[in-house]
């Protein structure tokens, strides 16, 4: 954090932008019920249309036992929402020229270079890891493979070995969040994932897995600097997202939310991630840098990544600051899976580059529009732009594992007030 403050997208009555009053209210009421139930401690959320925010709503607390108030300058950890921030930075390095899409990642990463694929067979299925035969990749994988997760790299909960270790304490911290500090460097732990065969040859599947920790490292070795420097170079210091980095000063551990998982047994929220000893702080070693959003991700505020936001629905730019050509964002924003779908998201979903993209309205249990992207954090945060509409929202939640039924609602109940 850098001691300015962030500048707010400017605000709009939302009458004069296509809304109507008297339904956009009522995502308020939403967001103050499941505080008081205790399904959420706090959440924050924000409409903008054409640039102007129509509506922005707080309520709750940073922490349940003591009761600070979300605000819109709120520290929330991304986890995964890091992706699309990812994809920027390295679509910004290659508008500079550095490198082109189809080339092989390996040029840049020797270790990933002539890769083994497993020869699943149905019997074979049966049998992942080192008795499943395995047979040489068709080709190398790309830069582009890797951006749109079809590197054929390990999907989440079919973790390598070289992971296993270093990675017990974000996975295992779903379940148990008293667990130990990764003993690896990140470098090491993406490294050690090389020597694991993949799981379906480049370019033919998705896989929901670790391709942005591949290219987090990717970054820095093109780039010679580290992904800290990277992202405020290329994002967090252009766009003036001064409340976002990957970790948080003493000075702003009381900004911090605390990170809870919810207990369904018990029907009640349990401490994750408490900032008096947290990893995110200042006084950790900051050895965990992740784009892919593993050991928290970035942590930014509902009014930074705002920003982030508004500059991806105005085609690359923001107050002047041209982050990326618009014709960048475009195929950042393209669904490039053809007819397959992602797993994550339904049947109506694709993916561009770090981001879910709507391919159909047709056969959608929500209202929305056909080209809508966007995408989500492991622990409730989310954020949804539609071209069509000139319209972006974003939801803030702190619950590790929440992909509950409110930002749903929060998003159908957006749609709903357009006149």
């Amino acid at each position: 954090m850098v001691g300015k403050e962030t500048q707010a997208l400017p605000e709009r009555d939302p009458g004069e932008l296509g809304f109507i009053p008297e339904r956009l209210n009522k995502i308020g009421g939403l967001i103050d019920a499941e505080v008081s139930s205790g399904r959420l401690p706090g959440a924050a959320t924000i409409i903008a249309r054409q640039g102007k925010v129509v509506h922005s709503h707080v309520s709750g607390s940073l922490d349940v036992e003591r009761p600070v108030a979300v605000s819109m300058d709120s520290l929330f950890r991304l986890y995964s929402q890091t992706k699309p921030m990812t994809a920027v930075v390295l679509l910004s390095l290659f508008e500079d020229g550095e490198f082109l899409l189809d080339e092989p990642i390996s040029k840049w990463l020797p270790e990933f270079a002539k890769p083994n694929v497993f020869a699943l067979t149905p019997a074979s299925e049966k049998v992942r890891g080192a008795l499943a035969p395995m047979e040489p990749a068709r080709r190398e994988m790309t830069i582009f493979d890797v951006l749109t997760m079809t590197s054929g790299l390990p999907a989440m909960g079919r973790t390598p070995i070289a992971f296993w270790p270093a990675m017990k304490s974000t996975l295992s911290g779903m379940e148990d969040p008293g667990v130990s500090e990764p003993i690896l460097d990140y470098d090491d732990i993406v490294t050690g994932m090389a020597a694991s065969p993949l799981h379906s040859h480049p370019g033919e599947t998705w896989n929901y897995g670790y391709d942005y920790d591949v290219l987090s490292l990717f970054l820095t070795r093109v780039s010679g600097k580290s992904l800290e420097e990277l992202f405020q170079e290329k994002l967090l210091g252009p766009l003036g997202m001064h409340d976002s980095s990957f970790y948080c000063d003493e000075t702003d551990l009381d900004r911090l939310t605390t990170e809870y998982r919810w207990n369904p047994m018990e029907e009640k929220l349990i401490v994750r991630d408490p900032p008096e000893t947290t990893e995110k702080a200042g006084r950790a070693e900051r050895r965990y840098m992740s784009g892919n959003g593993m050991f928290g991700g970035l942590l930014s505020t509902p009014r930074d990544f705002t920003r982030f936001a508004q500059m991806l629905a105005n085609d690359g730019e923001l107050d002047g600051v041209r982050i990326l050509g618009r014709k960048t964002v475009e195929l950042m924003r393209t669904n490039h899976l053809g007819e397959r779908s992602i797993d994550v998201y339904g049947a109506n979903y694709g993916f561009g580059f770090g981001v879910y993209v709507r391919k159909t309205i047709g056969s959608s249990f929500t209202p929305g529009s056909a080209g809508a992207f966007g995408w989500a954090g492991a622990a409730g945060t989310w954020f949804f732009i539609d071209p069509k509409e000139e319209l972006l929202g974003m939801f803030f939640t702190h619950v590790f594992g929440f992909m509950g039924n409110t930002a749903v609602q929060f998003e159908k109940m957006t749609y709903e007030a357009l006149s």
